[in-house]
């Protein structure tokens, strides 16, 4: 076996993954995280990117002092669900995976670290084994045994349509050795495995066993069950407007000598509380900032930027690879509408007009790119397929209009109450009534809208608007790939198995990737818009630590006065 307490390769060049060579690291494979190039912008006369990581490096505030106050911060809608398994928008994992943790961790360059387990690959990689941290506790006071990370990973598996795919699907015995280890043998390479399971938002949260095993069918609602064994605890939630996590004071963070960098290094939790609300609106976030009631907001007009920095508030962007896109419900049960037509869907693509559609959201033309692709520009797996059909043409959407045999019925378009969704929505569907399209334009709040949308047999609308995050590290880690719903095909299937079943980074992976996309350009399931920029906007003593694309706060603090 290969000892494998520390990173599983060292930081990859692109040339390094493009290479796609399975070691004796676990074959776990992945890009850095370089930001696209889409010039710094500004929000404001002092607005200057990269501020952030200029701010930690020259902050000298001593390590005891990090430590005290309530970190406060706002979504735009209410967080709906603390279940792992429904950690499908920010509001939802973002203090999730602060309660949460995985078996094993995912760094900001994509090498896999020890979580609450350390683990091993095998030569071959076809056996991996995980063994629990000594004195690893739950917010209950429970100490972790390897029961509670089998059953996690069994519900994971039940829940996760990728990770079944990436990891479930390879298995072949799991042999529980003794109270802190387990054996998994595999059939054959799976070559994100590890990225799957230690993923920050989608991959598997440790859970008790007694809850995993009890909510294999159902999703967890009692707050008394949200129990994991992360920085932070739950303390208090009121399901519509606020919650607040509490420092887990058992914490039991993984040592300096077997951690890796942003998300995989050790979490210190040096805010005593985070206080995350519901803020819908642009300018009551604003407000909030300049009036010391938030320390981070992002989503705020371009106009007000005066007003905080004369408020002592600091901005940054962040290229994190959030991508308005457009939906069709493609199910079975909505079977008998017009959406199903892939001429009609293509009209939807040819009268579109992006980048007026994304300025809507952003108002600021630096904060956006348009780019139909579902990997990020800095993934060796990034292609142009997907734009070559993303300007917007009238005429070729009437002719396609046309051929779809559309006659005038209504089409449903349904949009979650919170402002990106909604300002994606509005002018995307006066495009539609463009070409001649009747729309009929539905706000839904949150909590109605997504479980609508997570119901394969739900057919109460025709097209919806999200914003899901683009991968870098591998395209089955994308929910563009690998987690929408409503599209399923021969073709898509077979592409996904070989995603799945090459190394990651090879030749032959990136070949099929590049296959996946021709599908979507060809069949228009779905339209990706674009990339946000997304400015963020920090209190005055607010220094956040945090690398990568996810928006953690278990590292950040306030300096000292």
């Amino acid at each position: 076996m290969n000892k494998i307490f520390g990173r599983v390769c060292s930081a990859l060049t692109a040339a390094a993954l493009l290479a796609g060579a399975l070691t004796a690291c676990g074959g776990q494979q992945a890009g850095t995280a370089a930001t696209p190039d889409s010039g710094s912008g500004t929000t404001g006369s002092a607005f200057t990117e990269g501020t952030s990581a200029e701010r930690l490096a020259a902050d000298t505030t001593p390590e005891e002092e990090k430590y005290g106050g309530t970190m406060r911060l706002n979504f735009n809608g209410a967080t709906n669900s603390l279940d792992p398994a429904q950690f499908f928008t920010n509001q939802n994992y973002v203090p999730g995976y602060h309660i949460y943790e995985s078996p094993v961790q995912v760094a900001d360059d994509g090498s896999v670290w020890p979580g609450v387990c350390t683990y091993e690959m095998s030569d071959d990689n076809l056996q991996l084994t995980l063994t629990v941290r000594e004195g690893v506790k739950f917010h209950n006071g429970d100490t972790v045994d390897i029961n509670d990370v089998v059953a996690s990973i069994d519900r994971f598996l039940a829940y996760s349509t990728t990770g079944q795919a990436n990891f479930g699907d390879y298995i072949v015995d799991t042999q529980v050795t003794d109270n802190s280890t387990v054996v998994y043998t595999l059939s054959a390479v799976a070559p994100i495995a590890l990225l799957t399971i230690g993923e920050l938002k989608g991959g598997c949260k440790v859970m008790p066993a007694e809850i995993a095993q009890a909510h294999m069918d159902s999703y967890i609602t009692d707050d008394s069950e949200i129990v994991g064994t992360g920085p932070y605890m739950l303390e208090s939630w009121n399901r519509e407007t606020d919650l607040t996590l509490t420092r887990f004071e058992d914490y039991v963070p993984v040592p300096d000598d077997i951690a890796g960098t942003g998300p995989a290094a050790p979490r210190h939790a040096y805010f005593d509380k985070i206080y995350c609300s519901v803020a819908s609106d642009q300018t009551a976030r604003a407000n909030g900032m300049i009036g010391n009631v938030f320390d981070y907001s992002t989503s705020i007009l371009t106009a007000m930027a005066p007003q905080l920095e004369n408020a002592g508030c600091w901005s940054d962007k962040d290229w994190n690879g959030w991508s308005p896109t457009i939906i069709f419900n493609l199910s079975d049960a909505n079977s008998n509408r017009i959406v199903q037509d892939v001429n009609f869907r293509r009209a939807v693509r040819a009268c579109l007009d992006a980048d007026s559609i994304l300025l809507s959201t952003k108002t600021d033309p630096t904060q956006y790119e348009v780019d139909g692709c579902p990997m990020m520009p800095s993934s060796p797996y990034y292609n142009d397929i997907l734009n070559q059909n993303m300007g917007q043409d009238l005429e070729k959407a009437k002719e396609y209009l046309e051929a779809s045999g559309y006659n005038g019925e209504t089409i449903r378009w349904w949009c979650a109450d919170s402002d990106s969704y909604y300002t994606t929505a509005l002018p995307a569907s006066e495009n539609l009534k463009a070409i001649g399209v009747n729309v009929e334009l539905s706000l839904m709040d949150v909590t109605t809208y997504e479980a609508s949308y997570n119901d394969p047999n739900c057919a109460d609308f025709d097209i919806c608007c999200r914003e899901t995050q683009k991968s870098y590290l591998h395209p089955l880690l994308s929910q563009f790939v690998s987690g929408y719903l409503l599209w399923d095909s021969p073709e898509r299937t077979e592409i996904i198995e070989r995603l799945g079943s090459t190394a990651a980074g090879s030749e032959e992976s990136i070949q099929a990737f590049t296959d996946f996309c021709t599908l979507l350009d060809d069949q228009v399931p779905y339209i990706i818009l674009g990339d946000f920029g997304t400015v963020c906007w920090y209190s005055a003593n607010m220094i956040p630590d945090r690398q990568g694309v996810d928006m953690y706060w278990w590292n950040s603090y306030f300096k000292a006065a």
